[in-house]
């Protein structure tokens, strides 16, 4: 006799969780993000989440400093990043518009608008993030997305993603048992800059 019998259990109960890890985006919803950004600001701020992983707090809090045009490079949370073409030609265009849109700005950060061209304040997340929002591709998925494919495509050793992106050891394991990239995407980078650049 079993003594589970007289339980009741609905078939729902016998599901099993779906896997809660970080999953890819997909083609059409960075198609979407890429279509939201029609400025240059908007254009800079997604390849600064999309390419190098950087968070809406770190975008915010650049400064004209990091910037190393001459040498090809953008410092993000004190990490020097290397400057892809896609990455340059976007800051380019977004210092000619600040350049143009404010000529006498004292704001020394990298990314301003209106209202703070005449202070000395940073942006805000919710501007920074503004242009993405209620889209399935946020500045954050695309961030997430951007570690994942690099775990994908390179494997996930914890030190290579730590000298990438800047990330801690804990995040590092973390990302460690995604194993090997599924078919189609190691070209998903090249895809994505494609459609920016587009």
């Amino acid at each position: 006799m079993n003594p589970c019998s007289s339980i009741a259990v609905s078939a729902s109960s016998w599901l099993i969780p779906k896997r809660s890890g970080p999953t890819s985006l997909l083609p059409e919803q960075v198609e979407g993000s890429v279509a939201a950004a029609t400025t240059p600001a908007a254009r800079l701020i997604l390849a600064l989440a999309a390419v190098h992983a950087a968070r809406v707090a770190q975008i915010a809090t650049l400064i004209l400093d990091d910037v190393d045009l001459g040498n090809r490079r953008l410092t993000i949370a004190g990490r020097a990043c290397p400057l892809d073409d896609l990455t340059l030609k976007l800051l380019t265009d977004w210092l000619d518009h600040r350049r143009h849109r404010w000529p006498s700005t004292a704001n020394l950060h990298l990314l301003i608008n209106n209202q703070t061209a005449n202070t000395t304040s940073r942006v805000s997340n919710h501007w920074i993030s503004a242009p993405m929002r209620g889209l399935d591709a946020t500045l954050e998925r695309l961030r997430v997305d951007r570690q994942l494919e690099e775990a994908l495509t390179h494997g996930p050793d914890p030190l290579h993603l730590a000298e990438v992106f800047g990330l801690d050891e804990k995040t590092g394991h973390a990302l460690r048992g995604l194993g090997t990239a599924p078919p189609g995407n190691q070209c998903r980078i090249v895809e994505r800059r494609d459609s920016i650049e587009g």
